[in-house]
């Protein structure tokens, strides 16, 4: 009985702190004398109290709705997963959607740091969603179509660099697909066809997805060498494909070509070194990046299934000691933005502006950096005086438990012990207990 009193007065000690809301770290220590549990063991229970109310608010939810993105109508019964990546995409959890295409996960931990994806699967087709935390995520899938919703290409980038004997060449394809209404087109025969030399084995190829994200595609090989196609859906609005490959390369002269079964709105070619000989009846020059010996060129509104040709003369970039070796070197050299250029100013305004943070926040917080550090005699006293009541009333507990005091004056003396800690907690500044208990933690 006297135990349960006991537990029950330190559990109102600990309400009374929580209601101050004393946001501070706080612990116990054990007494080794006699086996006898001191007053600290109040602040353990604190304690871990605190910590479960943190892992709580580290819980959060992710919420948002599907929408078919055809008919403009919620998608009800559709299967979402939450993923996170650990060595690959884990399922954290499912859920369905509702009859208004709304789903929540609940219960995620919201850690620093953590990165979520929702994905699902529409009609053969997936689709993925960054997950955030406190705010409603829309989630748009599509309506599949097996037929050619009539893609064109809006721009395509091609780009050659001859080292050695070898020339390596990037074709990177910004593919739009504008059907209305919307619809993604996925097909098993194949979605994006092209074409490479007939001695190019089989081209590296890759998909840029959800936050620019490369996603490695293994293309299909065609009926004639040089052949392939891709069988990744394409989705309302614009997919980018890159594709590279090396092949051998005459300083005579080298044919490049490049064909697809699409229109194309515009065309970029960029060939270096800058001093090749460059030959073309589709392409004209626009000038030369002299920063980065890049020789540019440009066509625009080449038909569908056009041959684009290049005919490139001279000798090409000499061969590093990492290539003689065998030792991989890079790509081809990338050309850069404007925005390269804004770089330096840039980070220069971004730690002004974080300076100009820094000082606001140190003068909200003088004040209070200042009442935790009252004079060092004054927080000595109040110290010992709780620690004082707080031993007393652990003497007080063992002497009734022995029988060695009348229940009526332990009753009386343990309320008036109380009555005065009390007291003194009221009157003491939340800096007090952060400094008590740190330096009363076990070591």
């Amino acid at each position: 009985m006297r135990g349960t009193a006991a537990y029950r007065d330190r559990a109102a000690a600990q309400v009374l702190l929580m209601k101050w809301d004393f946001n501070t770290a706080v612990s116990s220590r054990q007494s080794a004398v006699s086996g006898r549990i001191r007053g600290p063991v109040m602040f353990c229970t604190l304690f871990g109290g605190l910590l479960a109310s943190v892992t709580l608010r580290a819980q959060s939810r992710i919420e948002g709705q599907v929408i078919n993105g055809t008919t403009g109508q919620p998608a009800a019964k559709q299967e979402l997963r939450l993923l996170q990546p650990r060595g690959g995409m884990q399922q954290i959890a499912a859920v369905t959607t509702d009859a208004q295409g709304r789903f929540v996960f609940d219960k995620i931990q919201n850690e620093a740091g953590a990165f979520y994806l929702i994905s699902t699967s529409y009609q053969g087709v997936d689709y993925h969603e960054p997950g955030q935390f406190d705010s409603l995520i829309k989630l748009t899938v599509y309506e599949a179509t097996r037929s050619d919703p009539g893609l064109r290409v809006a721009l395509l980038r091609l780009a050659a660099q001859p080292v050695g004997n070898k020339v390596r060449v990037q074709e990177q394809f910004t593919i739009q697909n504008s059907i209305r209404p919307p619809r993604a087109f996925a097909t098993a025969d194949g979605t994006f066809s092209f074409r490479v030399p007939p001695q190019v084995a089989e081209p590296s190829v890759a998909v840029t997805g959800l936050m620019n994200m490369q996603l490695p595609q293994t293309p299909d090989k065609g009926k004639s060498p040089g052949e392939f196609s891709l069988r990744y859906p394409m989705k309302p609005g614009d997919t980018v494909v890159t594709l590279q490959y090396e092949t051998d390369y005459d300083p005579a002269g080298f044919e490049l070509t490049s064909q697809i079964p699409y229109p194309i709105d515009r065309s970029e070619l960029y060939v270096a070194p800058a001093n090749l000989s460059v030959e073309s009846k589709v392409f004209t020059a626009t000038g030369i990046d002299t920063k980065n010996g890049i020789a540019t060129f440009q066509a625009s509104n080449v038909p569908r299934a056009a041959v684009l040709e290049v005919r490139l003369r001279g000798e090409g970039a000499p061969l590093t000691e990492q290539a003689e070796a065998g030792q991989p070197e890079g790509q081809v050299t990338t050309v850069p933005n404007s925005m390269t250029k804004l770089g330096w100013p840039l980070l220069g305004c971004f730690l002004l502006l974080l300076l100009w943070a820094l000082g606001v926040r140190a003068a909200k917080e003088w004040p209070n950096l200042a009442e935790k550090n009252p004079a060092q005699p004054a927080r000595k006293q109040l110290e010992s005086k709780v620690e004082g009541l707080l031993n007393s009333l652990a003497d007080l507990d063992e002497l009734s438990a022995a029988g060695k005091i009348p229940e009526r004056k332990y009753w009386k003396e343990r309320l008036e012990l109380k009555a005065k800690l009390v007291a003194i907690l009221k009157k003491s500044p939340p800096a007090f207990f952060e400094s008590y208990v740190t330096r009363n933690i076990p070591r």
